[in-house]
């Protein structure tokens, strides 16, 4: 983990972290928003696996918005120094199951966009290890 405390002397790992962060967030507002009551998420005919997975989840009405709300809380917090080390960690369980309909759903480009951000948000969450380490490492003594 020293090696990673380095990296973030490099500028060009310090772009890619700020990068990650505002594409993370910017995706995470622009899709809840796509959640809210009355917006559907996609044009898709039900007889098509991927229009009927998302107008089921839109039928579910409290629950599709939910987590609509709870994606822009979560992309509008990671905006924020205070809030960046826990958006980070929100994020990950809603990116890993984005990741999972996209592959299991056989959509075709998507599972390359969503393998992209659960590699970004692993990015954002190495970078504030240290955050975490107490969590995950048993302290001495």
């Amino acid at each position: 983990m020293e090696k990673l405390e380095k990296s973030k002397k490099y500028k060009i790992f310090v772009l890619l972290y700020w990068c990650t962060r505002i594409g993370m967030g910017l995706t995470f507002i622009l899709s809840g928003i796509r959640k809210l009551p009355g917006v559907k998420f996609t044009a898709l005919p039900i007889d098509n696996p991927i229009g009927f997975y998302f107008e089921a989840m839109y039928a579910t009405g409290f629950y599709w918005n939910f987590i609509g709300y709870f994606q822009i809380l979560i992309g509008i917090l990671i905006f924020f120094n205070r809030f960046v080390v826990i958006s980070s960690l929100l994020m990950m369980p809603v990116v890993t199951n984005i990741f999972l309909v996209s592959i299991t759903l056989n959509m075709r480009v998507t599972p390359i966009v969503t393998s992209a951000m659960v590699l970004g948000n692993i990015f954002l969450l190495l970078w504030h290890f240290k955050n975490y380490k107490t969590v995950f490492i048993k302290p001495m003594g």
